[in-house]
């Protein structure tokens, strides 16, 4: 008679194809220095937009109050469109007839040239989102400033827009992975010195200050670029099909672009 035993077959992970995962680095992104100027100045199709409040009357046109529920102020929140398409709208502020929206996203915008933008606040419930201000303002390009845009409803509503050329962060403009054998940029801020330089994604950074990254030890290629950021970092970048070329990147303005995850505030 034969007997039979199940013998446990172990298969090792890189059998089954798992690829290594390794983190991003993002070198240090903050606020300008005090005093220093915004060079380049911010591309004119870059705005930045906010709202900065509303006053909304205690009652609609016809006398009703705003809400049956929860208060008989309105539970407003707002949202700008661009050519029809929304870009961003506020989170609801709720009983209130003097919105500022604090929680509300601060970004940079792309606006087209001669765009037409649309601002709408409403009302929020449960069943249907009521109507409290719906303005079309056309092609906003010449009312870009530091004085918000004054908008008045015809529901007697008041609302303060902020339309601003972009606002800017500091720092070198790019991310990358230390990888088993070399370090490979893995996002460029569009609006950045690591743009302005042609640094793309996929790229591989062959060199750190004249040394190879492939020589290096745990941490120092991270602790080169942070060490030379301030007055300038010099890679050895190596594009698909390219031949190596040399950049020195230094912190300096970022426009940050909405989408990019890098906050403003």
């Amino acid at each position: 008679m034969f007997s039979f035993r199940l013998v446990p077959v172990v298969v090792p992970l890189l059998a089954l194809g798992c690829g290594a995962v390794f983190p991003e680095i993002t070198p240090g992104i903050k606020a300008p220095p005090p005093g220093r100027e915004a060079t380049p100045p911010p591309p004119k199709n870059l705005l930045f937009i906010a709202f900065k409040g509303a006053e909304i009357p205690a009652r609609t046109r016809d006398g009703r109050q705003w809400d049956s529920l929860g208060g008989e102020a309105p539970d407003p929140f707002a949202k700008v469109l661009i050519e029809e398409r929304e870009i961003f709208r506020t989170p609801v502020q709720s009983n209130t007839l003097k919105p500022t929206w604090p929680e509300q996203q601060q970004a940079n915008y792309r606006i087209p040239s001669t765009a037409g933008m649309r601002v709408e606040v409403w009302d929020a419930n449960a069943i249907n989102n009521h109507p409290i201000c719906i303005k079309k303002l056309g092609d906003i390009s010449e009312e870009v400033g530091t004085e918000p845009i004054e908008i008045d409803c015809d529901s007697g509503a008041h609302v303060s827009l902020r339309v601003e050329p972009a606002h800017a962060r500091w720092g070198l403009g790019f991310s990358y992975e230390l990888r088993t054998v070399g370090l490979a940029v893995t996002r460029v801020l569009a609006e950045s010195p690591a743009a302005r330089l042609g640094v793309l994604s996929g790229d591989e950074i062959v060199e750190i200050q004249g040394k190879k990254v492939e020589k290096m030890e745990e941490g120092e290629a991270q602790s080169l670029i942070n060490s030379h950021a301030q007055t300038g970092v010099t890679l050895l970048i190596r594009t698909k099909d390219a031949a190596p070329r040399t950049v020195k990147v230094a912190d300096g303005v970022i426009y940050p672009v909405f989408g990019e995850g890098v906050p403003l505030e």
